[in-house]
């Protein structure tokens, strides 16, 4: 039994070390959560239930979160309704699909091959549930669905599905959900920090009835889920589709560290935003000094946290293996994200050094030991997050 508890001592500390005092962490699907948020996954309430049709009882205190967390979600978004209890994007959409589409309806969306999220797509709840995927035409110079080629779609499909895994521009979601017939939904997982910071768009403003996303990505909260709308009537079919068909424990110490989160973002949300737009503009030109490839050069590479490498996908999944040897952690579709470096202090300056250590790697100047070496004397430097809460009660033992 000792043999196994060393083991996960070792691995977790391990990666404890590596990850948050020797690496880079460019992924934009993460972010650094703060002490305040992370303690409350110690609480109690993480191993307690709740339910609305109040089939447990002592939920008072449970009850009394879920509806703080979700007061403070409609405040941060400007939202007339909020739901937390889903448990991840992945679910929020799926609540989505099975509220507003039956077998055989068309939905629309970014092609998986233009970087839309797979999930939705005939790769995954599309084909699950048998709809009908239809595709955005796509803008490959502008990195950016084409507002003016899809126009003449919008009258068919069910659900229009606005948001993308790569995502460097705000999507035409004023443009073209005027002209939809259907349920236009935006999936903010990746621009949530950004939106509620107020620097990237406003989806609920801009003809969307939902907005759905993940809470962990640009939104510096825990792994979960949110649902936001202003429409009563759409909001509260997707809403009942939560429990007890989807999720049945919403996971009280996530609400809780989201509550954190939120409260975070009220009072630092707007400099977090733009923060991470200035980094990811001033990475995204750093690079291209340092003579590495970025796409969406015509619309001044980026207006979000992700930086796109425009290489070939073969060659970006060699490169994202290299850059891990030197302890720069992207992913292998070339997105280069800003979010936690920036919730780190980073600012411009250090994106500049951030580029040209990439750089380094990417264009073969030098090898990943050297490389690394640098890294770790960088990463050493930024180890306090910033855009937190400065004084947050303790939990009592």
């Amino acid at each position: 039994m000792s043999g196994y508890i060393e083991r996960l001592d070792r691995t977790i500390r391990q990666h404890q070390e590596w990850r948050t005092k020797e690496c880079l962490n460019l992924i934009p699907s993460e972010n650094r959560g703060s002490a305040q948020m992370r303690s409350m996954f110690l609480a109690d309430i993480g191993n307690r239930y709740n339910a609305p049709d109040r089939f447990y009882r002592g939920t008072k205190f449970a009850d009394e979160l879920q509806s703080l967390t979700e007061e403070l979600a409609r405040k941060v978004f400007n939202a007339r309704y909020a739901d937390v209890r889903a448990l991840s994007g992945h679910t929020a959409d799926m609540a989505v699909m099975l509220a507003l589409t039956e077998p055989g309806d068309k939905i629309v969306s970014v092609n998986p091959e233009n970087g839309g999220y797979p999930g939705i797509t005939h790769l995954g709840l599309g084909k699950i549930l048998g709809l009908q995927n239809q595709y955005f035409p796509y803008d490959d110079t502008a990195v950016n669905i084409d507002a003016k080629g899809a126009a003449p779609m919008m009258n068919a499909p069910k659900v229009v599905f606005f948001g993308s895994s790569f995502i460097p521009f705000p999507h035409p979601a004023r443009q073209l959900s005027a002209q939809a017939e259907g349920v236009c939904v935006y999936d903010a997982s990746h621009v949530l920090g950004l939106i509620a910071g107020g620097e990237f768009q406003d989806p609920l403003r801009e003809g969307c009835s939902l907005m759905i996303g993940s809470t962990h990505k640009s939104f510096p909260g825990p792994q979960g889920g949110i649902i936001l709308s202003n429409d009563e009537e759409v909001f509260n079919r997707v809403a009942g589709k939560i429990h007890p068909g989807i999720v049945d424990n919403i996971h009280l110490d996530r609400v809780a560290a989201l509550a954190v989160a939120l409260i975070e973002m009220l009072q630092y949300g707007k400099p977090y935003a733009q923060a991470v737009v200035k980094n990811s503009k001033a990475l995204a030109k750093a690079l291209v000094a340092e003579g590495v490839k970025v796409r969406g050069a015509s619309k001044g590479y980026s207006e979000s946290h992700q930086v796109l490498l425009d290489y070939d996908p073969a060659r970006l999944k060699a490169l994202s293996l290299r850059l891990e040897q030197a302890n720069i952690i992207v992913d292998e579709g070339g997105r280069v994200g800003t979010s936690e470096l920036t919730r780190m202090g980073y600012g411009p300056g250090e994106m500049e050094t951030v580029a040209e250590l990439l750089a380094q790697i990417a264009l073969g100047k030098k090898a990943p030991d050297f490389v690394q070496k640098k890294v770790k004397t960088l990463v050493k430097q930024f180890q306090q997050p910033r855009f937190v809460l400065t004084s947050f009660p303790k939990l009592a033992d």
